[in-house]
């Protein structure tokens, strides 16, 4: 795999895609840490230069990240898909960041007490070594999220994994996660420092604008869970029943037909085509009872569209650059179910009529 096109993609759609949810979390606890500095700083002190304080944290979330990636990327090249997360455990960390950047909201905004709490600290005997130093503690948390970033992989370090995997080699392994994860480095230094000083010059705006942006992008997350379980309460769910509710909508009109596909001995074939930013066609309708060939095909795609989960006919995959695989089901229970990336962040929808 040329190392160099590994590390466009994660200077490009790996560092949009990941920003989204492990950008949230630096920024998180980047501001947590600078709401605790806050309350010791004149309201009217004038912002200093880049220090430590700016720039450390961001160097130790990255440091660590890289580390992890290197050691995961190696175990993956030599040891191979044993060592990849289930969608469960997928979801399920997914689900504790959203948490996480939501508490932290809350705590930004003063909400109660308890939410203080939420900090990562290190423990009595961690403390007793760096000596409880303000930069020390400065500097940890930072570091162990960086490392906690291998359980909420985004869809795009995910097809990095299967390159990782495909490598049959521990080095290649280790170089392709090592060079991705570098390319998303400029993104997350952007996210640290801007948060680290923004929180100087605006600090009565600063805590307000940054609790809202993170409640948005948990929200975000959390609706992302939802369309990956196919539940009616996502957003995309949702959306079309509250605007046929609205005045001005018109009950009499109807919305453009679905693609059907023709049946062609006794199977309905259906293709998807995966783009880098979602699935052609995104919505289609089959007729219950009959058999479904479902072909996925990837170009040249390095997103979350590539991770493909349609959880109620049990097909979760992750496919390669340019290649594709087929599944056949058939569907007998008429309604309209939800398919996506692993985050949910691209989605379409089948219905069965």
């Amino acid at each position: 795999m040329n190392l160099w096109l590994v590390f466009l993609t994660g200077l490009t759609s790996g560092g949009v895609t990941c920003a989204a949810m492990q950008g949230g979390l630096l920024a998180s606890t980047i501001a947590n840490e600078k709401r605790a500095e806050g309350k010791k700083i004149p309201q009217d002190a004038a912002p200093g230069s880049f220090d430590l304080g700016d720039w450390g944290p961001v160097a130790t979330f990255l440091s660590t990240k890289l580390i992890v990636h290197l050691i995961l990327g190696a175990l993956l090249g030599a040891l191979g898909s044993v060592l990849t997360l289930s969608l469960s455990a997928q979801l399920f960390f997914q689900g504790l960041a959203a948490l996480f950047m939501l508490a932290s909201a809350l705590n930004l905004l003063e909400v109660h007490p308890i939410f203080r709490y939420l900090a990562f600290t290190p423990p009595r005997f961690a403390r007793k070594l760096i000596k409880n130093t303000t930069v020390a503690n400065r500097l940890f948390a930072p570091g162990i999220l960086g490392i906690l970033t291998v359980f909420i992989p985004c869809g795009v370090t995910q097809a990095m994994e299967v390159v990782a995997i495909s490598s049959g080699s521990a080095i290649q392994g280790a170089l392709i996660m090592g060079t991705f994860v570098a390319g998303t480095a400029p993104a997350f230094a952007i996210i640290g420092i801007a948060t680290a000083k923004l929180s100087e010059v605006w600090r009565t705006y600063f805590l307000r604008v940054a609790a809202a942006l993170l409640i948005i992008m948990a929200l975000y997350s959390f609706n992302g869970i939802l369309q990956v379980r196919d539940s009616q309460f996502s957003l995309q769910r949702l959306g079309p029943k509250i605007v046929r509710l609205l005045p001005p909508y018109d009950r009499n009109s109807t919305s453009a037909k679905a693609i059907t596909p023709e049946i062609i001995n006794g199977i309905q074939p259906v293709t998807i085509t995966i783009e880098s930013d979602g699935y052609s066609p995104n919505r289609f309708a089959v007729k219950a009872g009959t058999p479904v060939e479902l072909t996925l095909k990837a170009g040249s795609v390095y997103s979350c569209a590539t991770s493909f989960t349609f959880r109620a006919f049990n097909i979760q995959t992750q496919l390669r650059p340019n290649t594709s695989q087929k599944f056949t089901f058939t569907p007998t229970r008429k309604g309209i179910y939800t398919f996506s990336c692993s985050m949910g962040m691209y989605s379409g929808t089948m219905e069965v009529i």
